[in-house]
């Protein structure tokens, strides 16, 4: 499989707390690559030196051959990489249209281009009829379908989610999984922090497994999954790193 990212031994210190430890692994294109672990397992920070929003101590993270270090996120987004959050936060003030667009104009300075990306973005999420809606007034589940939107109008080979299923109405999570497919099927590379491990499993080519900063397994979902150190650290055993 060809690697299109590639993380090398990044370390990541919070004071005298260390949140990522030596982690290393690569991304296959077209892979969807599951991050699994309890809170606190330095998952989310993973993402944040990926997409330039956290500066690591050490280590390296190279998109397509080209190295990610001392690039801003925007720039990063520019190279093809973006991510979503555990908790969007779209621009409260515009509409669902608006905030789209504006993430399309780093593809393009014209406007209409960039919102037909945003209407093409929202109606690939299920958003079609949103357009002109205040984000304000948005539910849980379109606020996580808005913030993929976001993503999908910046045209990106890599995709990272965090937590995509988060607070998304039970009888919703087949059509986002569905949806996840689907982005993979347009040729997009995937990786995902998600709890609903059930879900993650159905839908990921392989996991990773991570505690306290550590990377602790790396294979297939039904292999990861049954490793007795991601047990050991979800019943709260630190020894899970040993």
């Amino acid at each position: 499989m060809e690697h299109l990212l590639q993380v090398s031994g990044v370390s990541v210190m919070f004071g005298g707390l260390t949140a990522l430890n030596n982690v290393s692994f690569s991304v296959g294109r077209n892979e969807i690559l599951g991050i699994v672990g309890p809170n606190g397992a330095g998952k989310s920070t993973l993402f944040g030196v990926i997409c330039g929003d956290i500066v690591a101590k050490a280590g390296e993270v190279h998109l397509n051959g080209q190295p990610l270090a001392g690039r801003l996120s925007h720039e990063i987004a520019r190279l093809g990489l973006v991510r979503t959050f555990q908790t969007p936060r779209p621009f409260a003030s515009m509409t669902f249209l608006e905030n789209v667009t504006i993430a399309a104009l780093t593809r393009s300075n014209d406007m209409k281009t960039a919102r037909g990306r945003g209407e093409a973005a929202l109606a690939r999420v299920g958003l079609g009829d949103c357009f002109d809606r205040p984000s304000s007034g948005a539910s849980t589940g379109q606020r996580k379908r808005l913030d993929i939107a976001r993503a999908l109008a910046t045209a990106p080979k890599v995709l990272l989610l965090d937590e995509p299923l988060g607070g998304v109405d039970p009888g919703s999570i087949a059509e986002v999984i569905d949806l996840l497919r689907q982005i993979r099927s347009d040729g997009m590379t995937l990786m995902v922090i998600e709890h609903n491990l059930e879900a993650l499993t159905g839908i990921a080519d392989r996991l990773i497994a991570m505690t306290l900063g550590h990377k602790i397994a790396d294979g297939v979902p039904a292999q990861v999954m049954s490793d007795d150190k991601l047990v050991r650290a979800y019943l709260g055993d630190d020894d899970g790193v040993a």
